[in-house]
């Protein structure tokens, strides 16, 4: 059979086309440009303070990130990390989180004060009781020998007035010299520790504020004088539970007062809780960039109206707010939401701590505030919640919140 020759070219025409066409629609789709810049919820180096050849842990948490970079001395990292780290001097890292949609950047500054060359430098490591004696163990942590010191023996109370901790000395102990690298136990012998660790009259338990300092004299020159002061807290553990306490607090959002309790639909904002957990759930005003916080304080009966009232809180020694923040499994928050802990100061302004953004990743994020800097003074805080943006689906849980102290018990 005789074959058209321009049939046949057109054929091949026809075929090669069928399979342009096919490996086309067979291609992977190019990729999706993301609609939202990353965002970094924490990245944080503690402590934040150091001496030369000291440690800190730098820590973070980045999403939505396609690099997770950090400078200086670093480099690429993964989303979520920590590095234990020996910086030399001050130095100020900072986080960068791209992608095509554009970067967020993050600081988290180390202060490193240099051990000077030839110089000793004493630190309180421990405290504790045994029997009716106080014992302590005291190191030169410097590369030079620490001739003769004193050792000076503090207990403190909190003046309500002054909203400050007063110390008041209660013993002294002479150290021998001390070889650099040496530790040594000592104690406070001409001290008997006769406190009880119950109120017999109240039927309430006795903390009790310590501090021992090293070269209390001042009588020896060292590389760090800042770090001479052990503070300890001896007794029952400060507790104060936030969830436990909802329900008492003043709430408001965007709109105004809000009353317990509330329902979780409200679009005024509500707040309630999940006691097995223990979770406080607040869901900011649905509307754009919608808020709700709760103000907490000392809350209690009047003796005389038989009212609920509330006073300022006093914050104790070596306190500290911890939690975790995260949304409900499955929920997505199109923007998230920032979370942050505030308190009244003395002129009765609010004061954020660190504000923390929080997506939906399905993780719980740490908030942790030092109130170290709050210490003897009175006053009441401020749980913050706000919307990045949209309105839907921005109810955060607060796991376990409490301010707590670092207290040793009593034997």
């Amino acid at each position: 059979m005789e074959v058209n020759v321009n049939t046949q070219k057109w054929f091949l025409v026809l075929v090669a086309l069928a399979l342009i066409g096919s490996a086309v629609a067979c291609a992977a789709p190019a990729g999706v440009t993301p609609t939202a810049k990353p965002t970094i919820s924490s990245f944080t180096a503690t402590p934040t303070s150091i001496n030369q050849g000291e440690q800190t842990v730098l820590s973070w948490n980045a999403s939505g990130a396609s690099t997770v970079n950090i400078q200086p001395d670093i480099g690429t990292v993964g989303p979520t990390g920590s590095l234990t780290l020996t910086p030399n001097a001050t130095v100020s890292y900072t986080l960068t989180a791209d992608n095509a949609a554009g970067s967020a950047t993050a600081s988290a500054a180390v202060s490193v004060t240099p051990v000077i060359a030839g110089k000793p430098d004493l630190v309180v490591t421990d405290m504790f009781l045994s029997g009716s004696q106080v014992y302590y163990k005291i190191k030169n942590q410097g590369n030079a020998e620490a001739q003769q010191t004193q050792t000076d023996f503090y207990i403190g109370t909190i003046d309500e007035p002054e909203q400050a901790v007063k110390w008041f000395k209660q013993s002294t102990n002479f150290v021998d010299k001390l070889a650099p690298g040496e530790e040594r136990t000592q104690g406070f012998s001409n001290f008997d520790w006769k406190f009880i660790s119950v109120n017999p009259i109240e039927a309430t338990f006795v903390t009790y504020n310590l501090k021992v300092c090293a070269n209390a004299n001042n009588a020896i020159v060292e590389s760090n004088m800042d770090n001479d002061c052990l503070v300890e807290v001896w007794g029952k553990e400060f507790i104060y539970d936030f969830v436990q306490q909802a329900h008492l607090a003043k709430w408001t959002s965007g709109v105004g007062p809000l009353f317990w309790p509330m329902s979780a639909m409200d679009v005024k904002g509500a707040a309630y809780r999940i006691t097995y957990n223990p979770v406080l759930v607040m869901c900011p005003e649905k509307v754009n960039n919608g808020w709700i916080l709760a103000k907490f304080g000392d809350f209690y009966v009047d003796a005389v109206s038989k009212a609920a009232s509330v006073k300022d809180l006093q914050i104790p020694l070596l306190a500290e707010f911890n939690s975790k923040v995260g949304f409900a499994p499955g929920v997505t928050s199109p923007g998230g939401v920032t979370v942050a802990l505030g308190y009244f100061d003395e002129l009765g302004s609010l004061i954020f701590f660190n504000k923390m953004t929080v997506m939906s990743d399905g993780q719980m994020h740490d908030y942790n505030v030092d109130l170290g800097s709050l210490a003897g003074k009175s006053t009441q805080f401020v749980l913050w919640v706000q919307a990045n943006g949209s309105p839907e689906n921005t109810c955060v849980r607060w796991q376990a919140p409490k301010i707590t102290q670092k207290v040793q018990p009593l034997m």
